[in-house]
């Protein structure tokens, strides 16, 4: 190892060694460009990813999130920003933190109860079907549907597209088999409907109590009244 032996070489060919120095400040700036500034370091990239990361899975009040609630919530969570339809205001996910995530009536047993449902416990059954779709044949394309279809999805891990297939009353108001059956033309009214579907099939599925918390009633009739007059706890 003799550095100062090799000092001559360098003093003798200057420009070669500057060139080569230049080479990568040129493809760092061509890069940056191709990317539209976009792109960070490594060691950059790696903590914006992890910032990401940390944020996508918080802990709430209801419990930690490498707890078994907090799992639960951050994985229905990360399903609903599947649908970003709005109906008056509200996509599925903005319903759902504000009517049932904040909502302290509902407790964290009945969110795991959620997890746990399967489309058997829920599927309207072929005599309803027929009913809806003969009364309502683009139930299924209708947004407030979808939206309804989605925070039921989000909150079973039951496939969208099968829930729909089973569901198609889902979101829409009134009930199957009497005249009082229809798909909503205001946004007040597709909301409220798509919440009590939400808490009411729930409710059928052997989860108690989801009416009472976020209509004040646990009657499925009485409960439909309060949320077609407007009223709700959220």
């Amino acid at each position: 190892m003799d550095p100062i032996g090799r000092r001559p070489l360098t003093v003798k060919q200057p420009l070669q060694p500057a060139r080569a120095e230049t080479k990568p400040a040129v493809v760092s700036t061509n890069t940056a460009q191709a990317t539209g500034h976009t792109q960070k370091s490594g060691f950059e990239a790696v903590g914006v990813k992890t910032a990401q990361a940390t944020q996508a899975a918080q802990g709430t009040w209801r419990g930690p999130a490498d707890s078994e609630v907090g799992k639960a919530i951050n994985t229905m969570l990360e399903r609903l920003k599947g649908c970003d339809i709005k109906i008056k205001g509200d996509t599925p996910e903005s319903l759902f933190r504000r009517a049932i995530l904040d909502n302290k009536r509902i407790t964290n047993d009945q969110l795991l109860a959620m997890t746990k449902v399967t489309l058997e416990q829920l599927d309207s059954g072929p005599k309803t079907r027929e009913q809806v779709l003969k009364k309502i044949p683009n139930a299924r394309e209708l947004p407030v549907h979808k939206f309804t279809v989605a925070l039921m999805s989000a909150a079973t891990g039951i496939d969208p597209q099968k829930l729909s297939e089973a569901c198609p009353d889902l979101g829409m108001t009134g009930a199957p088999g009497t005249p009082l059956l229809y798909a909503a033309k205001t946004e007040r009214m597709q909301r409220s409907t798509a919440l009590h579907d939400f808490t009411d099939y729930l409710r059928g599925a052997g989860i108690k109590g989801l009416n009472k918390a976020v209509w004040g009633v646990e009657d499925r009739i009485l409960s439909a009244a309060v949320s077609a007059l407007g009223g709700g706890r959220y």
